[in-house]
């Protein structure tokens, strides 16, 4: 079910773009699917996890493991499933003749590193969530809001034609940028050329993220609990 909804969600955003916009993007439907899934991949990490005290609340008064097992079981089973749909791309090594290469090996890697931002970002916001229930619906919304700056329907190609400057540095706070251009590249063989920057943005978010949101998840979440 995965694979069929994120191959009928590219098949859309392909039609709007390439038909109606006059798109010649070579590769784009390709590219598109591959977005997709790391999208869906940041955007469910973040949600589940921030949901993962509210949603488990008995359970989390009672439990005696550690607390974040509750954000870790269903973030794990995000990122299997996200693996798992990249088997819709394979009929398209077929169609455009793809190469195979060893480079197919870091895919994984980079969702991975999708996964991980996206779960650090939900554990900061989890004991917040469970005493203020709105702040899911607002995750929500900056969730759908956040589709549209991320590198889906548009490619790194599209916003390096605007060269170089503060905004570049400013897009590459987005901790999807990177990994979904560099699993774009990975599959189709290409090369992005992201400056350094990036990479030391995107680890930077990813690692401090997580080390806070285990700290303030550590430190808040059974008080949180307690005080519902």
């Amino acid at each position: 079910m995965v694979c069929i909804g994120t191959i009928l969600l590219a098949i859309v955003y392909t039609f709007l773009f390439t038909i109606l916009l006059g798109s010649t993007i070579d590769l784009y439907s390709v590219k598109i699917i591959i977005g997709i899934i790391g999208w869906q991949l940041f955007a469910r990490s973040i949600t589940t996890s921030t949901r993962s005290i509210s949603s488990s609340i008995n359970l989390f008064q009672f439990a005696r493991i550690p607390k974040t097992v509750f954000a870790t079981s269903s973030v794990t089973d995000q990122l299997c499933s996200r693996i798992i749909s990249l088997t819709c791309l394979i009929p398209f090594f077929f169609i455009y003749d793809l190469p195979i290469s060893t480079s197919l090996i870091l895919v994984p890697f980079w969702l991975f590193v999708i996964c991980f931002t996206g779960w650090g970002i939900g554990l900061m916001l989890a004991p917040i969530a469970c005493k203020v229930p709105d702040v899911i619906n607002l995750v929500n919304f900056l969730v759908r809001a956040g589709f549209f700056l991320s590198p889906v329907m548009w490619t790194y190609d599209m916003f390096r034609r605007f060269g170089d400057g503060w905004h570049s540095v400013v897009a590459h706070m987005n901790p999807t940028v990177v990994p979904i251009t560099e699993m774009r590249d990975a599959i189709l063989g290409e090369s992005s050329n992201i400056p350094n920057y990036g990479y030391m943005m995107c680890f930077s978010v990813a690692i401090l993220g997580f080390l806070l949101g285990s700290i303030i998840f550590e430190r808040k979440a059974h008080s949180a609990v307690v005080n519902v």
